[in-house]
């Protein structure tokens, strides 16, 4: 628990240190089609560093499986253009660990409400799941997306995507 706890300090103060400058496309435009850059840079500029680190990640470890490599970039695009900011995000991951039951009562599906983006961040993963596959992605990649707060074991994939889901995981915890 406490490298847990330690891990979301470090994303906090690296949250609170980020610019609006742009990500040089060069990073991630080779791994996407023209529909799925859209959606890359409609997400924030946290967001999209998140997920460039995320990225870097898989690849400094030996991964290039095509699906993986999008996942890893698209993962959280669910949370784009509601409004979420760094306080929802930090009264969402303590009211996830210590009152899950009130935080689901506190978030309702309401665009414009202020209970709005807490529920974007609980249902993120389902969201960037289907804009993904809007987007023309690979099945798999969205279901990685779908799947990437889920233990791999209790996801619907298969051994490999499971195991593809964990490698998510792991990097998605180290940024």
């Amino acid at each position: 628990m406490s490298l847990r706890i330690a891990y979301r300090v470090r994303q906090f103060w690296q949250a609170l240190g980020f610019h609006a400058e742009s990500v040089d496309a060069r990073m991630w435009e080779e791994h996407l089609n023209p529909a799925q850059r859209w959606l890359f840079q409609g997400m924030a500029i946290a967001e999209q560093r998140h997920s460039l680190a995320v990225l870097h990640t898989l690849q400094a470890d030996g991964h290039s499986e095509q699906a993986l490599l999008q996942a890893a970039l698209l993962h959280d695009m669910g949370k784009a253009g509601a409004q979420v900011q760094l306080g929802h995000r930090v009264v969402t991951v303590l009211m996830r660990s210590l009152a899950l039951a009130l935080l689901t009562r506190l978030a309702r599906n309401e665009p414009g409400s202020w209970r709005y983006p807490f529920f974007v961040q609980l249902h993120h993963a389902e969201r960037g799941a289907d804009l993904a596959a809007g987007a023309g992605t690979h099945a798999l990649a969205v279901a990685l997306i779908r799947w990437h707060h889920t233990a791999p074991n209790k996801s619907e994939l298969d051994p490999q995507g499971q195991e593809l889901l964990a490698w998510l995981q792991a990097a998605d915890e180290q940024n």
